[in-house]
């Protein structure tokens, strides 16, 4: 009977304490993910909700199919890049993917300010800004959820 006892206290022994590692792993996990969170939130809010869409607003094609007021959004796209350079240490995966998406759309707004657009052009260009500018706002909201 004492073995049995004895056989019994070890194995609760043993239970209490991987249910007590599996605790901290995940409390340690938890903890992480906020604290991502919170970096993120900090560098990217003001991105997604304000700043890329107000620079986004003042982008036009004037009557002679010149295209105009690109730097607003290009200087947003270069600060995006700078202030992810957290990223390129803790996920550099993400950090080039959304580094490379932001580049691309700066060169795209600056080739396409050479020469003027005519017809069709301004409507490509209208339709490739906004597909260029939702995949930025696709890379940046998969980071967030965890989506790869």
């Amino acid at each position: 009977m004492e073995i049995a006892a004895l056989i019994v206290s070890i194995i609760a022994a043993i239970i209490a304490l991987v249910v007590a590692y599996i605790q901290h792993i995940r409390e340690h996990s938890i903890n992480q993910t906020n604290l991502e969170a919170v970096y993120f939130n900090e560098i990217y809010k003001e991105y997604l909700i304000k700043r890329i869409p107000s620079s986004r607003k003042y982008i036009h094609i004037d009557m002679y199919g010149v295209l105009k007021d690109t730097d607003k959004i290009r200087n947003e796209l270069n600060n995006i890049r700078q202030d992810s350079l957290y990223y390129l240490y803790n996920d550099e995966v993400f950090y080039k993917e959304l580094k490379n998406k932001c580049q691309n759309l700066e060169d795209y707004l600056i080739s396409c300010s050479a020469n003027p657009l005519v017809g069709e052009e301004q409507t490509d260009f209208h339709n490739k800004l906004q597909s260029d500018l939702k995949e930025i706002y696709r890379i940046i909201n998969n980071k967030f959820l965890g989506k790869k």
